[in-house]
């Protein structure tokens, strides 16, 4: 049997088992669950990860209330709900977030180069002694080059 066919086989066996995907609203979020209304029924501990493991290098997708989701279930009844796409985020947590908040990029450009400006228009009088006297001058100086959103963004993630 090649592989096409034990991946057939698998797949039909799948839906033997009851597993359904539908479409829901979120009502509440509450950790790494909430309640999804799905027609006129509310259904509690709809799971926002794919397992129920509690760990550091979670990421967690949490839903705006209200809005809507793709519901999948594990169990082919409703014991066992698992949210699979959300239209509108109200969080997302990558690596646990021990990392802190991503940084709006443009804003952080602009602080940046604005402190770039400050440091190359800023300039020190010097006074410089010799035998026929003294007299000031400006120190020489090279100026800093502005930033680019490239120097410091990573495009794979974006917020």
């Amino acid at each position: 049997m090649n592989e096409y066919s034990k991946l057939k086989d698998y797949l039909s066996g799948i839906g033997s088992n009851g597993i359904a995907i539908t479409q829901g609203i979120v009502k509440s979020v509450s950790g790494n669950l909430c309640e999804v209304e799905i027609g006129n029924i509310v259904i509690p501990d709809v799971r926002l990860r794919a397992s129920e493991l509690d760990d550091d290098g979670e990421m967690l997708v949490t839903p705006k209330i209200g809005s809507a989701v793709t519901v999948g279930s594990l169990s082919g009844d409703l014991s066992q709900l698992v949210v699979l796409q959300v239209d509108h985020i109200e969080t997302v947590v990558i690596n646990g977030g021990k990392l802190g908040g991503l940084i709006n990029i443009e804003h952080l450009t602009n602080k940046i180069n604005d402190l770039v400006n400050t440091f190359n228009s800023h300039t020190h009088n010097v006074t410089v002694s010799h035998p026929g006297g003294t007299f000031t001058t400006v120190k020489p100086g090279s100026p800093a080059s502005s930033f680019k959103r490239g120097d410091y963004e990573d495009e794979k993630i974006k917020h």
